[in-house]
Order: structure tokens, then sequence, then C-alpha cells
């Protein structure tokens, strides 16, 4: 990935960002007849904030898939632990969510992982559809994971409770960028790994003909 490329996906995540976090507070607003966060500039700076923690999600994925693919050479069990850790991640979820609420407001809050499952499913279908089959699993597994680590300040706030839509608008604009970022991946490397092989052909090709 080029500089130019990492300047792209920084700007671009973070106005993103910005946009869903408007979009999404606008329409909660809306819908609840109440106030998400404020202003707008309120709105962007959340959006900001979130996307850059996005993108620091993003980037500790990308190193984790790296250091997963050395040690589990095997497609097939590699896969199998990114499930299993999956399954893990939503069982905790769903354990935070029942300790820290109860009742009706339980069952409210299970909305919020059943988003993130749906999300994800939907990113890697296109992701599967826009590289290949063996790409579903990483980015189910990025889909939740991130995100769901990402939001855990305000799934598992230390003081107080969050309202529940202050929540959803967080964890779908996290949702928004960590689907931008992901869906963009590949097309970054193509550009970058093309230029690279296209270097290394003129290279080859001047060897050759300083050997003629």
């Amino acid at each position: 990935m080029t500089l130019k490329k990492l300047i792209y996906w920084f700007v671009t995540t973070l106005v993103i960002g910005c946009l869903a976090a408007v979009t999404i507070g606008v329409s909660f607003e809306q819908f609840a007849g109440q106030e998400m966060v404020g202003t707008i500039t309120g709105e962007l700076l959340l959006g900001l904030t979130l996307g850059a923690v996005a993108e620091l999600g993003f980037f500790a994925f990308l190193v984790f898939n790296w250091l997963a693919k050395g040690l589990l050479r095997n497609k097939t069990v590699y896969d199998s632990v990114m499930f299993l850790l999956i399954l893990v991640l939503l069982g905790n979820l769903i354990y935070l969510n029942h300790v820290k609420y109860s009742g009706e407001s339980f069952w409210l809050h299970l909305v919020i992982p059943a988003v993130m499952v749906l999300s994800a499913m939907i990113v890697a279908s296109l992701k599967k559809k826009q590289t290949n089959s063996g790409a579903y699993i990483p980015t189910l597994f990025y889909m939740i994971a991130a995100t769901a680590i990402e939001a855990i300040p305000s799934l598992n706030p230390k003081e107080g409770e969050i309202p529940f839509l202050i929540i959803m608008h967080s964890v779908l604009v996290l949702l928004v960028c960590n689907a931008w970022q992901i869906l963009q991946l590949h097309r970054w490397i193509q550009v970058t790994s093309a230029r690279n092989k296209g270097k290394t052909q003129k290279n080859k090709k001047r060897q050759v003909d300083s050997v003629r």
C-alpha cells in the first residue's frame, strides 16, 4: 500500500464516519423525538472519533490476521479458529448484556449483537463476491470482533448506563466505517501489487537486455 493510498484510507474513513454519525444521529432524533449528541458539531466530532477508533481497529486486525496466518497455515484450521472466536465473543456480549441489564431492557439490548451479526454477514457476502470464498470468515470475524471491541466504551461504560439509541448510534457508525475499510482493502492492495509486479518485470527485462 502506497503513501497515497494510506492517506486516502485515513481521510475517507474519517469523512465516512462523520457522514454516518450525522445521518444516523438525525434519523434517530426524528424517530425518538429527542436529541442524541446535541448539535451537528457534536455529531461531527463523534464521527471523527469513531472513525479514528475504526482505523486503529482495522490496523490491529491486519496485524492480527498476518500473525494468525503465519501460525495457522492450514486454511481450514484458520477458519475454524476464527469462527470459534466469533462464537466466544458473541457469548461474552450476551453475558455482558445479561449482567448489566435485566427484564425488557436485556432483550432490547440483544438487538445490538444481532445487528452486528446481520451486518457482518452482509459485508462478508459482498467481500466474497468481490474477491473469493476464502475471504468470508476473516471478514465476518473482523466485522464482529473489531466492532465489538471498538464499541466497548459504549457497551460497558464504567459509570452509569448509556441510553440504548446512543449505543446503537455508535455501533452503527463503527459498522459503516469497518465495512468501508474491509471492502476497499483488496482494491488498495491490488493497485500496489500490480505496480510492484510491473516494476519487477521491467527490472528483469533490463537485466536480460544488459546480458545481451
